[in-house]
């Protein structure tokens, strides 16, 4: 067993490499949280996630669910891969961020907003495949199987946040949002940024 990503705070599971049944598997686990936080945000996320790699089975670039381990954790497939934050600006190409903006695509034809798109999220393979994880915090289609207004929305935030990778490692002016998701976009930015500010240090 081997250390994968120890969780960064006490809401987020731990993430670690086992070998089951001769392969490696990604084992995100909540079980070692507290009680409170295992019982109502663990097995909620870990729910969430699950239902939405049964929207997304078959999409090339998704890895596969193995389902749960336990009612705390999940088992993923492994994906031999870096994450896009391990690499510098300049070191990825632009085939590699089409890539990401089919997966994106694809991933949305099925009414799934990811929400939390960030660069630790996407994965490159050596030969430059590319990889989405981690839906702990995705909108689910409705009943028709069509996002709502609310999905709509993360999915202008998604495509957002992959245009300023894509604008960050590959050298280029930063995209600016506009209309009401631009005003709501800033909105939340200096939410945020504030929040830091009043974080104890």
């Amino acid at each position: 067993m081997s250390r994968f990503d120890q969780a960064r705070n006490i809401t987020k599971a731990d993430v670690r490499i086992e070998e089951r049944d001769g392969k490696k598997v990604v084992v995100k686990d909540y079980s070692g949280r507290s009680r409170l936080v295992r019982f109502f945000y663990g097995r909620f996320t870990l729910r969430r996630e699950f239902q939405v790699y049964r929207l997304l089975e078959g999409v090339s670039g998704i890895p596969r669910c193995y389902g749960y381990d336990g009612a705390y954790t999940l088992l993923l497939e492994y994906i031999q891969s870096r994450p896009l934050s391990s690499f510098k600006p300049g070191q990825v190409g632009e085939a590699v961020f089409d890539k990401a903006a089919g997966l994106l695509s694809r991933i949305h034809e099925r009414g799934v907003a990811i929400v939390d798109l960030h660069r630790s999220n996407i994965l490159i393979t050596e030969t430059e495949d590319v990889y989405m994880i981690d839906f702990a915090h995705a909108v689910l289609p409705g009943r028709s199987g069509r996002a709502g207004p609310c999905g709509r929305f993360f999915m202008k935030l998604d495509r957002h946040a992959l245009a300023r990778n894509r604008a960050r490692y590959l050298k280029l002016p930063k995209p600016v949002p506009e209309g009401v998701f631009g005003l709501t976009y800033k909105a939340g930015r200096l939410c945020k940024s504030f929040m830091r500010l009043c974080k104890p240090k």
